[in-house]
């Protein structure tokens, strides 16, 4: 090997340029790994202490008069606090809202940048730059988070958080029946959605329908028409994805609609549809 390298010494330049590639991998990895496990750790740490009571809801208990006999209702203790919002204020001002799936690393504050659409898939709460990001929002999602369709967009973390156990949902149904409700907290209200679709979905918007361009060419939101919870979901059953899942509840046009959206490796996107529940 020693005479081989002697007779061929521009080879050693190239082992060396290797193994400089092979070293700086290795670093970036290590890094890239080490930020988005302290970011988690972050999260893990907020979500201990930051859950405050509310006000008593309405299905605590109710009176049946016709029978004069007081009835307990199974209450929902998820529906009976919301997260501190002022102390993830505190940490960063665009913090708009919470998603909370029971049992699941879904977990996290839901913020929104004017101006920007993507900024908080490259930026982490605390604004620096890079992996894992946020669960944000688009500029034209309500900041009460109260549309016809609101879409939460989050990355697919390999080790699963973020929307990365989106994945997981799709694939293994014993999980996706244990993980059907999800809870989305504003300062002034809290929604439980429950799980109509998970699907594979092309990278074209779920709501292309109400954009327009303009006359620079670029496409710019154009406002809800109302019908959208519905073409959303046959715009889903059309892409055929032949293992989706799609409940049997009938979607109706004035439904109300949450979307979890991530990324996949081919070119398209995992999907989650919820619809809201009668609470």
């Amino acid at each position: 090997m020693r005479e081989f390298l002697k007779k061929y010494p521009g080879l050693y330049v190239f082992m060396e340029i290797g193994i400089i590639i092979i070293l700086f991998f290795a670093a970036y990895l290590f890094a890239y790994h080490r930020r988005n496990a302290k970011q988690q750790d972050f999260y893990e740490e907020l979500k201990e202490e930051a859950w405050v009571a509310t006000a008593d809801s309405p299905l605590n208990e109710k009176e049946i008069k016709e029978t004069e006999v007081e009835v307990k209702e199974e209450v929902d203790e998820n529906l009976l606090r919301k997260p501190d919002f002022a102390k993830y204020k505190e940490i960063n001002p665009d913090v708009i809202g919470y998603v909370y799936i029971p049992d699941s690393v879904i977990e996290y504050p839901i913020l929104k940048k004017e101006g920007s659409d993507d900024y908080y898939l490259k930026h982490t709460i605390d604004n620096k730059l890079g992996y894992p990001g946020c669960i944000c929002v688009e500029n034209f999602t309500s900041s009460n988070l109260d549309d016809t369709v609101t879409i939460l967009y989050g990355h697919n973390m390999r080790n699963g958080t973020m929307f990365g156990s989106l994945h997981k949902m799709y694939r293994d149904s014993e999980y996706r029946d244990s993980h059907k409700y999800v809870y989305v907290y504003t300062e002034d209200s809290v929604e439980k959605y429950e799980l109509v679709c998970i699907s594979h979905y092309s990278d074209e918007h779920l709501l292309i329908d109400d954009y327009v361009k303009n006359s620079d060419g670029v496409y710019e939101f154009n406002g809800f028409k109302g019908d959208e919870g519905t073409k959303v979901f046959d715009k889903l059953k059309m892409f055929n994805d032949k293992s989706a899942y799609f409940s049997d509840v009938e979607i109706k046009d004035d439904d109300k609609m949450l979307v979890l959206s991530t990324c996949n490796t081919d070119w398209t996107r995992v999907i989650a549809v919820y619809i809201k529940t009668n609470i």
